[in-house]
């Protein structure tokens, strides 16, 4: 397992080179801001502020961001300062901003994460910044007149850029600190004790009411389900089917790993099941709301999950260590994410569709649904961030062990 922060030392030589890349991106800003693109000359600006960041704090010229690190995270500008790229670049650049923030959050704050995890957190954020710029310039356009938006394809293609320069920018990111020379290696500890009480708080009601509301909601899924075999829709049956069994995940978990998950817990997710099976049943399109309201509540669960996952990482490791505030921001980015994924899977299952002939069994309503879905993704975000995280953490200390792969680096 490797040490985010001892990327962060006094090195002379190393210094002068990342000031020199320092200085090339100070000129960047100017070429930018002299030609127009402002867009692009606040991103390079925020890539020199936290840069200099580390030096400034600690006193010292000599400590600096590794130079062949600032270096590579330079590189998208130069390209897209010589016009190479446009679409790909902003986002390469967002994955450069995310890292950078990380390794300075973790030299100079509480805060401490492994290199791994500072990739995946890499990935999380540049989903979520392009999930965040497509609401920001639907509005724009909605609000001000502006067109920069040309229509559902491409505000769809611009996510698909920005999930796969995540994703490059990620393993780029790995590799790289798996052969620095910087990273230093630490034992890899034992997962942390439970802290305080882990019992996970409930629903209103208590768990007879909670059994039985879940089991009408399965007979009401397995109804449904039949319905649509027996009618031979592919659609219905899949939009029916899938969440049904994710209401029996809950008890494969106990069967197989004794884990006895609350019964609130297990009603949210049914009724988020619930919610997007009978949206097949045309609810999505009739009511606009309806739509708002399930997209909703499933969110809180991604972020019920995403909560589990970042403090599961951190009890599992004493080289990861997070706060409120940044256990919280994440919950945000990490909905925000998988949020851009699911808008992908559906704009993929249309492509399917429109190939091989038949209905999408995931569907997309144009653009303002693509923007309202992510939109009401963040409000559950910001419910579960804020009041709810207390009925995951039975599931993170669930998941504490089994997420050796977001913490080790070897």
């Amino acid at each position: 397992m490797g040490s985010l922060q001892s990327l962060i030392g006094p090195h002379r030589l190393d210094a002068l080179g990342a000031w020199a890349v320092t200085g090339i991106l100070v000129g960047g800003v100017g070429r930018f801001a002299a030609g127009g693109e402002f867009d692009w000359a606040v991103l390079t600006a925020l890539l020199v502020a936290i840069a200099v960041t580390v030096p400034f704090a600690t006193r010292d010229l000599e400590t600096t961001v590794p130079a062949e690190l600032l270096g590579l995270v330079a590189v998208p500008v130069l390209v897209r300062a010589f016009g190479g790229f446009p679409q790909v670049t902003p986002f390469l650049v967002v994955a450069g901003v995310a890292l950078l923030l990380a390794v300075v959050l973790d030299a100079g704050t509480s805060l401490t994460m492994t290199p791994r995890f500072a990739t995946v957190f890499v990935v999380i954020v540049t989903m979520a910044v392009a999930g965040v710029w497509a609401v920001g310039i639907y509005a724009t356009d909605t609000l001000l007149g502006t067109t920069f938006l040309d229509g559902q394809t491409e505000l769809m293609w611009d996510l698909v850029t920005a999930a796969g320069a995540g994703v490059v920018a990620g393993v780029v990111f790995e590799l790289y600190f798996e052969r620095s020379a910087r990273i230093a290696r630490l034992r890899v500890s034992d997962p942390d004790p439970p802290e305080g009480d882990q019992s996970e708080a409930s629903l209103p009601g208590n768990g007879t009411h909670h059994r039985i509301a879940v089991r009408t909601l399965q007979a009401l899924l397995g109804l449904i389900s039949a319905f649509a075999l027996v009618r031979g829709n592919v659609t219905l049956f899949v939009n029916s089917g899938g969440p049904l069994a994710i209401t029996f995940l809950p008890a494969l978990f106990r069967r197989e790993y004794g884990y006895a998950m609350d019964t609130g817990l297990v009603l949210w997710i049914t009724v988020a099941s619930t919610l997007h099976a009978a949206g097949a049943f045309e609810l999505y399109g009739a009511f606009g709301w309806y739509d708002s309201l399930a997209h909703a509540v499933s969110a809180s669960l991604v972020a019920g999950v995403g909560y589990a996952v970042a403090r599961a990482v951190e009890r599992h490791s004493g080289a990861v260590a997070f706060n409120r505030k940044f256990r919280a921001t994440f919950v945000v980015l990490f909905v925000l994410a998988v949020g851009v994924g699911w808008e992908i899977l559906e704009f993929a299952s249309g492509g399917i569709a429109s190939i091989i002939g038949g209905e999408a069994v995931l569907a997309q309503y144009g653009t303002s649904d693509i923007v309202n879905d992510l939109v009401f993704n963040t409000v559950g975000a910001l419910v579960v961030a804020g009041w709810s995280t207390a009925h995951f953490e039975g599931l993170a200390a669930r998941l504490t062990g089994r997420v050796g792969r977001l913490t080790s680096g070897d």
